[in-house]
């Protein structure tokens, strides 16, 4: 279709990225298509129709996928009514922005912000202040307390 030529490109992620992010927006790969296609379907609900739009990728050797979004096409023979190809070029749109994303990768422990940690030496003897304060697991239960079992 031209509209999908004009504004979309053709983009390389990695496969695991490609599968997920075209899953999430409702395509599946058919088996009838050597997995080199990846497809959805519009429902027009004044023609009582389906129509199946297709977007065609390349597995590359190494491991990242090639998705031919200009090349996008629905597969029949007449044209669907403009309100079935507007709606898929404003899912391809949305579809074009999610795969640009830079691909996320998760942060390293050392730059991980999942808690607090002692910085310095200020805060271990502050930290370790706190924990003589505490009871041991012998002191809870001579008190009659329940104490915790991962200690």
């Amino acid at each position: 279709m031209k509209e999908f030529s004009k504004t979309l490109a053709t983009m390389t992620r990695p496969f695991s990225f490609v599968h997920k992010t075209l899953s999430e927006f409702g395509f599946v790969r058919p088996r009838t298509h050597e997995n080199q296609l990846y497809v959805t379907t519009f429902a027009d609900s004044i023609t009582q129709r389906v129509y199946t739009l297709a977007i065609p990728t390349r597995l590359l050797e190494n491991g990242h996928t090639e998705v031919y979004l200009g090349h996008t096409r629905f597969e029949t023979e007449e044209l669907p009514p403009s309100r079935v190809v507007e709606a898929a070029i404003c899912r391809m749109k949305e579809l074009a922005d999610y795969l640009n994303q830079p691909n996320k990768r998760p942060h390293t422990v050392e730059t991980a912000s999942n808690g607090y940690m002692a910085t310095d030496s200020y805060d271990i003897r502050r930290l370790g202040n706190e924990m003589k304060k505490m009871k041991t697991n012998s002191e809870l239960k001579q008190t009659g307390l329940i104490p915790d079992p991962i200690q």
